[in-house]
């Protein structure tokens, strides 16, 4: 009786679907790139769940080239004095 109540209850959990409410949201894909900045540094205040919640805002961000990648200056210079 008991593996049949077991089996039951795997059969529930694995059939509801995961709840990913804090990570998307409605009509994240229509933000604009303005609001999807608003939306990162909102995400700052989620405690635990801010990481996957940024790192789904940054994809969207990426997506629609709102971020631009860090431009690399690489400068170097030789001295040399003689005494």
């Amino acid at each position: 009786m008991r593996s049949v109540t077991v089996m039951v209850l795997f059969l529930l959990l694995g059939c509801a679907p995961l709840d990913r409410s804090i990570l998307t949201r409605d009509g994240d894909e229509a933000l604009d790139c303005v609001a999807l900045k608003a939306e990162f540094d909102f995400a700052a205040d989620l405690g635990e769940n801010a990481p996957a919640r940024r790192r789904h805002i940054r994809a969207l961000q990426t997506e629609k080239k709102c971020v631009t990648p860090p431009k690399i200056s690489i400068s170097i210079g030789v001295s040399k004095s003689f005494n």
